[in-house]
């Protein structure tokens, strides 16, 4: 795949599996659970916000937060984001 949601979820994947101790997302792995689904949390209030504020650039900002944090916590729990697709392509 050749998606920017794909090239971020490569990275993340690496970062599980090759750890840097100045990484955020490896500080994310290394709180597990609890911090990542916080960050979700946090994250998914903020989208809201936005868009109760109807701030375009703000939304966008956001959800591209929420993204990453989702997808560190797909890659933490080992769910490829190809399957992610699939699920979607089917709803389609």
């Amino acid at each position: 795949m050749n998606d920017p949601l794909s090239e971020l979820f490569a990275v993340i994947v690496d970062r599980r599996e090759n750890p840097q101790e100045t990484s955020y997302t490896c500080k994310l792995f290394a709180g597990g659970d609890n911090k990542i689904l916080k960050k979700i949390g946090e994250e998914s209030a903020e989208v809201v916000m936005a868009c109760k504020d109807d701030d375009p650039d703000a939304i966008a900002s956001e959800v591209a937060d929420l993204f990453y944090h989702t997808l560190v916590a797909i890659a933490h729990h080992h769910v490829d984001l190809q399957l992610v697709y699939d699920k979607l392509a089917q709803r389609r």
